[in-house]
């Protein structure tokens, strides 16, 4: 493949980052080797630009919607729907608070504490309670 098309080609891809000076640089190289006319630089460069900024454009769409695919295939939620059950959730609230209920949310920490201290009073019932029948076995 004539290189120089060959840099026409990777220029217009979207892949790298191509400046109107550089794109002019391709389209004269591509006239130098004789793969287009002399009055075409100007074309050339356009085009070029165009196509690159056209490619750039379908790459990051493609990118966004596999990585979305992606994200839903994890099962993880998007932005989009966790601030739309936030808004479903705020709703709800304000449903309850008209209907003269309480929105009070209780913290999970709270009740793992709560849970450790009750477990706690009930291995403490139970060591009084062998203390208790050790003596009574004992004094008999």
């Amino acid at each position: 493949m004539n290189p120089a098309f060959q840099r026409y080609v990777e220029a217009a891809s979207g892949l790298t980052n191509l400046t109107a000076k550089k794109a002019e640089q391709v389209a004269r190289s591509l006239v130098r080797s004789g793969a287009a006319a002399g009055d075409q630089i100007g074309e050339l460069t356009e085009d070029l630009m165009e196509r690159q900024r056209r490619n750039r454009e379908a790459l990051a769409a493609f990118v966004k919607k596999e990585s979305e695919r992606a994200v839903g295939a994890m099962g993880l939620t998007t932005r989009r729907d966790q601030a739309a059950l936030e808004r479903r959730i705020d709703r709800l609230e304000a449903e309850i608070r008209r209907l003269g209920g309480s929105t009070a949310r209780k913290s999970t920490a709270k009740k793992a504490t709560a849970k450790k201290a009750t477990a706690k009073k009930a291995t403490a019932k139970k060591a009084t309670a062998k203390k208790a029948t050790a003596k009574k076995s004992t004094a008999k």
